[in-house]
């Protein structure tokens, strides 16, 4: 994420219209009201472009209501739709005939075409990625629709985690690797609306990010020697030739995938911990049955011992 504003290095005289300014020239018209603890009004504004059409706004700050009434449709209603995740604090959330609070963790959906208001008193974070309707191929009906169920999908939690980590490794350049990114998060998205408003375009959208869904009930899972194809197949209602392909696709086999996965894992705990665990607690952590057969898969995969690396780092 590239900050694109911090008020707190503005004089306190000038940090609303700073804020305001920013707002109004990069996300949907608004009236924008903030406030701060006892005069120290402070917003941190981070952006990342994902490529054509579609962008993450990061806010961390004290207190703001947004809010979209008619007067501002009527200025301007761009067809644009936003998935967002609390990070931090509580708000409440009016939008598309539904009231709610929002907690840490939680999703709105907001379509730019309607009315809207959101109140976050105290200091709040949120990360909102915004589509232009184009990108999901979806009719206004069904966002509409989806905004008060947002719950009822089955990838709710799987969306709320993916949008929390956006840009949270760092900066990808353009090329193939935000290509990726933008496919992923648009396909689990589109999934996300298309299931909460029960649309017939959910199983074409479910279809789609199989293979996510997939990805991520593994990563979820890789400390659980027990996981296994069979154990995949069935959580996710396919046969386990369909998982294998579904594999075989790109390049390499689900079994490689996980063990890959793991020693990655298990990689990064030895530098990070050092010394203060033992080779064979990091084997158990991530899903190996034995410390034997660790060793020698991470031998193979990087070219020294556990211990090595271990007292390496």
């Amino acid at each position: 994420m590239v900050v694109v504003l911090d008020t707190g290095l503005l004089p306190v005289g000038e940090r609303i219209e700073a804020a305001q300014d920013l707002l109004a020239d990069t996300e949907v018209p608004s009236i924008n009201q903030f406030e701060g603890f006892a005069g120290q009004l402070w917003h941190r504004v981070a952006v990342r472009e994902l490529g054509a059409g579609v962008h993450v706004t990061q806010v961390f700050g004290t207190g703001m209501r947004v809010l979209r009434d008619a007067k501002q449709l009527r200025v301007a209603a761009p067809e644009r739709v936003g998935v967002g995740v609390h990070l931090t604090g509580s708000s409440t959330w009016s939008h598309c005939g539904a009231d709610q609070i929002l907690a840490a963790g939680e999703l709105s959906l907001t379509d730019g075409t309607s009315t809207s208001d959101l109140t976050s008193p105290g200091f709040n974070g949120l990360k909102v990625v915004i589509f232009d309707y184009d990108q999901l191929a979806l009719p206004i009906e069904t966002v509409r629709r989806a905004a008060p169920r947002l719950k009822s999908s089955p990838l709710y939690d799987l969306v709320s985690a993916h949008i929390t980590a956006l840009g949270e490794a760092g900066d990808i350049e353009p090329g193939p690797a935000q290509i990726m990114l933008k496919s992923a998060t648009t396909q689990l998205i589109r999934a996300l609306i298309t299931t909460a408003a029960a649309d017939p375009r959910r199983h074409e959208a479910l279809h789609d990010s199989l293979y996510l869904r997939i990805a991520a009930y593994v990563e979820q899972h890789l400390g659980d020697p027990g996981l296994n194809p069979d154990h995949i197949a069935r959580a996710h209602n396919i046969s386990v030739r369909h998982l294998y392909n579904i594999w075989s696709a790109r390049g390499t086999t689900l079994s490689q995938w996980i063990i890959n996965a793991r020693l990655e894992g298990a990689y990064a705990d030895l530098a990070r911990l050092g010394r203060t665990t033992s080779i064979a607690a990091v084997a158990g952590r991530w899903g190996f049955a034995s410390p034997a057969h660790f060793a020698r898969r991470f031998r193979d995969a990087y070219g020294m011992s556990p211990r090595d690396w271990q007292r390496a780092n």
